[in-house]
């Protein structure tokens, strides 16, 4: 969940986890400005003295002993304000923007600092999942253009009656510092592209209100 009014997050990780060697325990890197509010292990919650995050590199002590074979799943939950960007996408981080009319315009660059800056995650190359499933709420009427498949969007308010959309996204052996946040009052501009060999490929082309003529002349290079 994104939060442009405090510049924070709140953040729901599921991850889910095979070895090739017995494991007691599992690493990931989370950032330390995103306190962590709760870690399960299959759905058992671990008391806080079962995990550890003192330089960003997130350490749970499993319940039982991980072999070879079997898939453990672990839910992080944390929220905080991510660390900024102070030139994009130059260094790494978050950008706080608003468009010209004033509305957010939200962005996270992580290519250089990696994935953990805003999720926990394996910050490695060869780290790539086998598939992300990305469920990104922002307030209405945002969008908020993912990676990989577009699976829908849902709107609901909260209990304050303030509108907020979950915009649902799947990708499949993405690298991990490729996924990111694109969030902004966007317009959809839609075609196809038929390759040499009739193959069919999608396109999609998010762009700020007031610039579809600009945007329109850039598209049709593509179709």
């Amino acid at each position: 969940r994104i939060e442009p009014a405090s510049r924070s997050i709140r953040g729901d990780a599921l991850l889910t986890f095979g070895t090739r060697a017995p494991l007691r325990q599992i690493e990931l890197d989370l950032d330390r400005n995103l306190p962590i509010d709760g870690i399960e292990v299959d759905g058992q919650a671990l008391a806080a003295s079962e995990w550890r995050n003192p330089e960003g590199k997130l350490t749970i002590a499993l319940p039982r002993l991980l072999e070879p074979g079997k898939l453990v799943t672990v839910r992080v939950r944390y929220h905080g304000r991510p660390h900024v960007a102070r030139k994009a996408p130059w260094d790494g981080g978050f950008v706080w923007s608003q468009t010209p009319d004033g509305q957010p315009w939200v962005a996270s660059a992580v290519q250089g600092e990696g994935c953990d800056l805003f999720w926990p995650c394996i910050d490695h190359p060869l780290g790539e999942p086998q598939e992300v499933v990305q469920h990104i709420t922002v307030p209405s009427p945002l969008v908020a253009a993912g990676n990989g498949i577009a699976e829908g969007m849902d709107e609901h308010t909260d209990g304050s009656g303030a509108g907020w959309r979950t915009y649902h996204w799947r990708a499949k052996q993405p690298n991990t510092y490729a996924i990111a946040l694109n969030i902004g009052p966007y317009e959809l501009l839609q075609g196809d592209y038929r390759s040499r060999f009739g193959n069919t490929i999608p396109l999609r082309f998010w762009h700020l209100k007031g610039n579809t003529q600009r945007a329109q002349g850039l598209f049709a290079e593509f179709t």
